[in-house]
This record gives structure tokens, sequence and C-alpha cells, in this order.
């Protein structure tokens, strides 16, 4: 014969561990992930250097110029844009007459950038 204190856990305390375990999962999921503005604003740039990348593709595909138009970005985000007189547009040949867009957050920045010989898109954290 075994004695109680060999016996293991009883189906109601595992139940009553799953429950608290179940709730505990559910409190965590109802708090939605983790926003941390930093990532916001790297995937911002991100979204902001290949809407250049495309407007840069399709002024090469349809032989036509293309002005780029900046895509939503969040209301908190520091958006300073710094482009030629008629804003950045892409020419036929895959130039552009070059243009910078910088993203801050705070004291940490994102710059996105398109070189005006060549109109390759490229982005940099100063």
């Amino acid at each position: 014969m075994t004695s109680r204190s060999e016996a293991g856990f009883t189906l109601l305390e595992m139940l009553v561990v799953i429950a608290v375990m179940g709730l505990a999962l559910g409190l965590l999921a109802a708090s939605g992930p983790p926003h941390d503005r930093w990532l916001q604003t790297q995937a911002a740039a991100r979204r902001i250097a290949a809407t250049m990348r495309q407007d840069r593709g399709l002024a090469i595909a349809t032989g036509q110029a293309v002005a780029f138009t900046q895509p939503p970005l969040p209301g908190w985000l520091g958006v300073t844009a710094q482009f030629p007189p008629g804003g950045l547009v892409f020419l036929p040949d895959g130039s552009s007459n070059g243009g910078r867009i910088t993203l801050a957050d705070g004291e940490r920045q994102i710059a996105v950038s398109a070189d005006w010989l060549t109109g390759r898109v490229s982005t940099d954290a100063p």
C-alpha cells in the first residue's frame, strides 16, 4: 500500500493549475503585442524605402517620370523631408532629382535617401 505523500497530484489540483495558467495566458493575450516605437520607426523607414524603390522601378518600366508619394506614417513620428522644389521624382533612366526623409523617435533617427545620379535608395541610421 502506498502512503498519501507518494500518490502525486489529484485531478482537482491539476485542474486548478490548468485554470490558473489559462487565466494568465488570457490576460497576456488581451494586452496585445508589445509596442516599441523604435521598431515602428524602423518599419516606417522600410515602408518609405520600399515605396521609393517601387516608384523608381515604375519609372524605368513605363519610361515616364514618377513622383514619389509618401506613404501614411504614425502621427507621433517626427518626419523631415528634404526634397527639391516639386518633390522627389524618379526619371525613366533610373535616376532621380535626389532627396532625403529623416524619421525621428526622440533622439534616434533613420534617414531614407534617393541618390540624384543613380536613383539608388538607401537607409541609414545616423
